[in-house]
């Protein structure tokens, strides 16, 4: 076991986690990209591919001394600080992300966005896509209940965070459907 190293995660550019993987490796140092399976609908095909579960992050496992030689990898942007330093992500929580992704981290989600009772969302995916309505109620982390004012009920709806966002005078309206 390396002496004095410990886990960092490292913004990167948008849809370079990939890249940057690659040259930490090309460098010898340990990375770590936690991957998930998902289903990609084309007009006419489905595939299984493999993209990033936290998009724009990348784990290095390095002493402090090589913080440098990760900044200087084209398409790296930041170590995550909190107090100007480089936070330390414990060996604990990098193990237990590979645990979670054992199975291809199909059920995994992962989200900045809270929703809350009250808020106004649009569903993004299934037969409700480009629905809005208001959060009533949460049941868990998939069951949400939602106000469909334009039909005058309450939908329950077994969604996850990815399938629904939050509805704001900014968010484009849905086009008609033909």
């Amino acid at each position: 076991m390396k002496k004095n190293v410990n886990w960092y995660a490292i913004y990167v550019k948008a849809r370079h986690e990939r890249k940057v993987l690659e040259a930490l490796l090309r460098k010898e140092i340990e990375c770590y990209l936690p991957l998930r399976t998902e289903t990609r609908q084309w007009s006419d095909r489905k595939k299984e591919v493999e993209e990033p579960l936290i998009r724009g992050y990348l784990f290095v496992r390095i002493n402090i001394r090589s913080y440098y030689d990760v900044l200087v990898i084209p398409g790296v942007i930041s170590f995550v600080a909190f107090d100007q330093k480089p936070a330390v992500i414990p060996d604990y929580q990098i193990e237990d992300l590979k645990i979670f992704l054992r199975d291809g981290g199909k059920d995994i989600e992962v989200t900045n966005e809270h929703i809350q009772k009250g808020q106004l969302v649009q569903i993004n995916e299934g037969p409700l896509k480009d629905v809005i309505g208001e959060v009533t109620e949460l049941r868990g982390k998939k069951r949400i209940l939602i106000r469909i004012k334009a039909l005058g009920c309450l939908v329950l709806a077994e969604l996850g965070v990815n399938q629904i966002e939050r509805f704001t005078e900014d968010t484009p309206m849905p086009s008609a459907k033909k």
